[in-house]
């Protein structure tokens, strides 16, 4: 049975959780072309993204993603039912995939050496050396005794990362030695996590002690800066995001000038770039936290959308499909995600409100992170992942943005009870 409907495709390979690729495959059907998803073991998709796939009639396909020769084959064969006109990837962990494939078949895309020294916090903080005041201070270290001494030579406090995993997973801020060998010793034995090898070494870099921006461009331009909130230390989460972010206008420059040095050091100069960045302690300066080949994750997406009127997901296919994307934006508006965090561990017995949530004025969406439900058993891991739910809002400002997603958020009722007494029943 034929289940293309259109002789125009485009291939993502993988998909995020959040809902980027769901918003690109709505964009693409839109335009008459067909949006095929790729994945290792699709029955083994988490069941939120094969219900919204299958709801947009979009068809997931099996493929060694993890091969580009395999990749290649799939979209050589597809080659021959119609028109192949994009390949890429909306999800951390194959952006650089896409950007090997569509290179190798002459496709529009970013500079796949570029978006792959984005997947290596190393190779990133390497790139954009030679370019002064874009990094912290930072080494490199292949021990838990390389490590501390690197944190002595930094100076306390010192943050520790694994060069290639996303979603804060086991990054830590460290104000001793010994904090630094514990994390250090965990990321080395972690050997696959979450499907992935992981490097054995770790990053070890100065603690940017002011606020945290998020920058959203697109083929090197900075759109918009996203104000981002964070948890308590040694963690860091991200517990919400606000765009437009208001600042001075001397810091809003100087963060759009770092974010665009940053993007143009390490050559992500096409289609979307999400670069993270921290003020100094006394505002003055900024330092680049991260930066990655990519639309931005944690629905941010969304709420530059529910600001500006722009769709960045939009902006990211329309480059795909040969067209110069808009890049000006306006806002009148803010909005606001607010990220409910889950206890350390325990059995979800129910949650309730989400109607009443969803009911209060201004609120977008309700929405529990996939795999969130009655029924589950938890145990935290100090990442990202340890959310349970997301509260988008709009408002005015940003203070009636955050406090309607946040007074929704108070709407839900996670009941929990011990893991024995929920094994034991």
């Amino acid at each position: 049975m034929e289940l293309y409907v259109s002789s125009r495709f485009v291939v993502f390979i993988d998909s995020p959780w959040t809902g980027a690729g769901q918003d690109c495959a709505r964009f693409l059907l839109e335009q008459g072309v067909t949006p095929i998803i790729l994945a290792s073991n699709p029955a083994a998709l988490h069941p939120s993204l094969l219900h919204d796939y299958a709801e947009l009639a979009v068809e997931i396909r099996a493929c060694d993603v993890d091969s580009a020769d395999a990749i290649v084959a799939f979209c050589r064969e597809l080659q021959t039912q119609g028109e192949l006109v994009g390949v890429t990837s909306v999800y951390e962990y194959y952006c650089d995939m896409g950007a090997r494939v569509a290179a190798r078949l002459g496709l529009a895309g970013p500079d796949p050496e570029a978006v792959a020294i984005c997947r290596s916090k190393s190779a990133m903080r390497e790139a954009m050396a030679a370019t002064p005041g874009l990094n912290p201070l930072f080494e490199v270290a292949a021990s838990a005794d390389e490590a501390v001494e690197a944190a002595r030579a930094i100076g306390f406090p010192v943050v520790v990362k694994p060069l290639d995993l996303t979603g804060s997973l086991f990054v830590r801020r460290c104000e001793s030695a010994e904090d630094v060998a514990a994390i250090t010793g965990e990321v080395m034995s972690l050997g696959v996590y979450l499907g992935h090898t992981v490097t054995p070494k770790v990053i070890v870099e100065e603690c940017v002690l002011g606020a945290e921006y998020s920058a959203e461009i697109v083929h090197g331009k900075v759109l918009g800066l996203t104000e981002k909130i964070g948890s308590e230390p040694p963690l860091f989460l991200e517990m919400g995001h606000i765009f437009p972010a208001r600042l001075p206008a001397g810091q809003e420059q100087l963060l759009v000038e770092k974010a665009e040095s940053a993007v143009k050091a390490i050559g992500v100069t096409w289609g979307p770039a999400h670069v993270e960045l921290k003020l100094t302690a006394d505002g003055t300066d900024a330092r680049v936290i991260e930066v990655n080949g990519r639309i931005a994750g944690d629905r941010i997406p969304e709420v530059v959308r529910i600001a500006s009127g722009v769709d960045m997901c939009r902006l990211h296919m329309t480059a795909l499909l040969g067209g110069a994307p808009d890049l000006t934006l306006n806002c009148e508006r803010t909005a606001a995600i607010h990220f409910l965090m889950l206890q350390a561990s325990g059995h979800i017995d129910a949650i309730d409100g989400v109607a009443e949530a969803q009911a209060l004025e201004g609120v977008h969406e309700v929405h529990m992170r996939p795999g969130v439900q009655a029924g589950i058993t938890y145990e935290a891991n100090g990442s990202n992942r340890d959310r349970a739910a997301w509260i988008i809002a709009e408002g005015a400002d940003r203070d009636e943005a955050l406090g309607r997603a946040r007074a929704a958020g108070e709407k839900l009722v996670f009941t929990w009870s011990p893991v024995a007494a929920a094994q034991g029943a």
